[in-house]
């Protein structure tokens, strides 16, 4: 194999700043399994998505590239187990910032009221094997506390997360994460918390949150309504608070509206100089960060983890989004218009391969050999789109013609 033409797995983990994890104190009295190379290993399990410690070990004593790639010519399963108990989550937590920081470089500065979406995913882990994780008498599990920001419909990254335990409510998980006043942040209705509503609007934060019908809010005044926006049903300011010691003293706006298929929405935000149709139209992104934990779920590891000890599954969380991170600059590099999970799909059929035989697949144009399906008369029936076509960029449809 030629210097250019290198494995793309090694394109890919070449973007892990692993020199600035290697240090004598991480690998004191490690002979064989440094952190840097612990690191590659369980970021490119989870870039391809390997299933097991035991499939990770057999894969590594079975493929000579790997072994060139990770400097290893075999590992046992209980050892990968115990190092990745032993690395300090300091370590997966800074090389995941160092990897968001890369991926800012490669985007367009911030901009005054770019969205960013803040909502937390749950991760279910065995009751038995993770006691630690305790939420209910029969119930244990963590929660993934994340900043997602929007750039456009294709393109978003979390630049901030907060793992935790199950127990912890969302609104003390924003704590850490609604804190810079140069974006908008939108949320659900989870985060509802006057005292700290009170400090964002107090602060001068933008935010879109949504608020149940049992949250208090007395109308100071009604403004006036677009006739031309009939789905906004109420645009007032309001006192959000029932009582002298939940009453916010900042006053907020109230947006009331019905989506398409009527159901019913109350906002509460700070944004002033938006119309109520376009307030409504920022919540409704909201749901782009449903789609992404769920695509961080069916095409990555995150849910399904490799060990049930603490510091394993913190790490396991953050390398997820490392990996996350390695795909989105995997995307930037190549210049590539295929979404983030066509990538993904090459990498992994191509991890073994040489680059060269890569880059002509992603440079390849699709070909069509059919005649495409035959028109029928009358509306084509609908199909319900799933969620991880959606996310990241709409797949590409695959269509079967019909033969008699």
């Amino acid at each position: 194999m030629s210097v250019v033409d290198f494995p793309v797995i090694r394109q890919c983990l070449s973007f892990l700043p692993l020199q600035d994890f290697v240090s004598p104190v991480l690998d004191y009295r490690t002979h064989k399994l440094t952190a840097a190379k612990l690191i590659k290993i369980f970021v490119s399990a989870q870039l391809l998505q390997w299933p097991s410690l035991s499939y990770i070990s057999d894969t590594i004593r079975a493929e000579s590239t790997l072994q060139q790639e990770f400097e290893l010519s075999s590992i046992h399963k209980s050892q990968l187990s115990r190092s990745i108990n032993q690395l300090p989550v300091e370590v997966t937590e800074a090389l995941f910032r160092s990897v968001v920081q890369q991926v800012c470089s490669h985007l367009p500065s911030r901009t005054e009221g770019m969205l960013a979406l803040i909502d937390s995913t749950n991760i279910h882990l065995p009751f038995h094997l993770a006691d630690w994780t305790k939420v209910t008498k029969h119930r244990s599990g963590i929660k993934v506390h994340t900043r997602l920001m929007i750039i456009n419909k294709d393109t978003a990254y979390p630049d901030k997360i907060v793992p935790s335990l199950g127990k912890i409510s969302d609104y003390e998980g924003s704590d850490e994460l609604v804190v810079d006043s140069d974006v908008t942040y939108v949320m659900d209705r989870g985060y509802v918390c006057y005292k700290r509503m009170q400090r964002w609007a107090a602060d001068k934060l933008s935010f879109v949150i949504r608020v149940s019908n049992h949250h208090h809010a007395e109308v100071q005044e009604e403004r006036p309504l677009d006739p031309q926006t009939p789905h906004i049903l109420r645009d007032a300011i309001v006192i959000m608070g029932k009582n002298a010691k939940t009453t916010m003293k900042e006053p907020l706006r109230l947006v009331e509206f019905q989506d398409s298929q009527g159901r019913f929405y109350r906002l509460a935000t700070t944004l002033w100089d938006l119309s109520a149709a376009e307030v409504a139209e920022i919540y409704r992104q909201r749901w782009l960060i449903e789609l992404f934990f769920k695509w961080m779920k069916q095409h990555l590891k995150m849910a399904r983890l490799y060990s049930h000890q603490p510091e394993a599954v913190w790490n396991h969380v953050f390398l997820a989004l490392v990996a996350y991170g390695l795909t989105f600059l995997m995307k930037q590099e190549t210049g590539t218009k295929k979404n983030m999970w066509s990538l993904l799909q090459l990498v992994r059929v191509y991890a073994l391969k040489g680059w060269k035989a890569f880059q002509e697949e992603m440079k390849r144009e699709p070909s069509r050999t059919s005649a495409g399906r035959r028109k029928r008369e009358g509306p084509a029936p609908s199909r319900k789109v799933r969620a991880s076509e959606v996310v990241m960029g709409k797949r590409t449809k695959q269509e079967k013609v019909k033969t008699k």
